[in-house]
């Protein structure tokens, strides 16, 4: 009995012994891999933070596109947006709401058009507000002061594809201002 107990203690004693030492080895490899996490993180940043610069560098008009957050606009008409990400049954898709104001003496017939891009700054998707385009979501005129709001989804090429950033351009009417080089400004002091 005695030479039971001897052998089972020694089994369970080097199970034991073999346990510690892979947790320590384990524990090694963890502090390891943070450490080099710890050191990545900053070049990490720095490579998105060039690459935003880059993407905004060749398409200046674009701006960072934040979800569930109203984002001021305040060009000619446009007063503000903001975008949501619904998802449906697996499906994701994304919305979008704008407010558009009336600003002038005359009526004003709004003609808009959204873009979406990805994060490399490749257009993903675009809807239309008021344009001749087919698919376009039809708008009556604005009196003067009038402030009125357009909501739907964008229609995506590739339904995978994540939306990063936005364009918006007014059209049609050569009075107004389009999305100018001072937004495009603005959008880049908001990096």
């Amino acid at each position: 009995m005695i030479l039971v107990d001897f052998f089972t203690a020694l089994l369970l004693g080097t199970q034991t012994y073999d346990l510690s030492r892979q947790n320590q080895i384990l524990r090694s490899e963890l502090a390891k891999s943070q450490e080099e996490l710890r050191q990545a993180m900053p070049e990490l940043r720095q490579l998105r933070q060039d690459l935003d610069e880059l993407i905004r560098g060749k398409l200046p008009h674009l701006r960072k596109l934040e979800y569930d957050q109203v984002l001021p606009l305040d060009e000619g008409h446009l007063k503000n947006i903001s975008f949501t990400k619904v998802v449906n049954r697996g499906v994701q898709n994304y919305e979008y709401k704008l407010v558009v104001q009336n600003n002038t003496r005359a009526l004003l017939w709004p003609e808009i058009q959204l873009f979406l891009f990805n994060e490399l700054g490749i257009q993903v998707g675009s809807t239309e507000i008021g344009t001749a385009s087919p698919g376009a979501l039809k708008a009556a005129s604005l009196g003067m002061g009038e402030v009125r709001s357009y909501s739907a989804a964008f229609q995506l090429t590739d339904k995978n594809a994540l939306p990063t950033y936005f364009m918006i351009r007014t059209v049609g009417n050569e009075n107004l201002p389009s999305v100018s080089d001072s937004a495009a400004q603005t959008a880049g002091d908001e990096r």
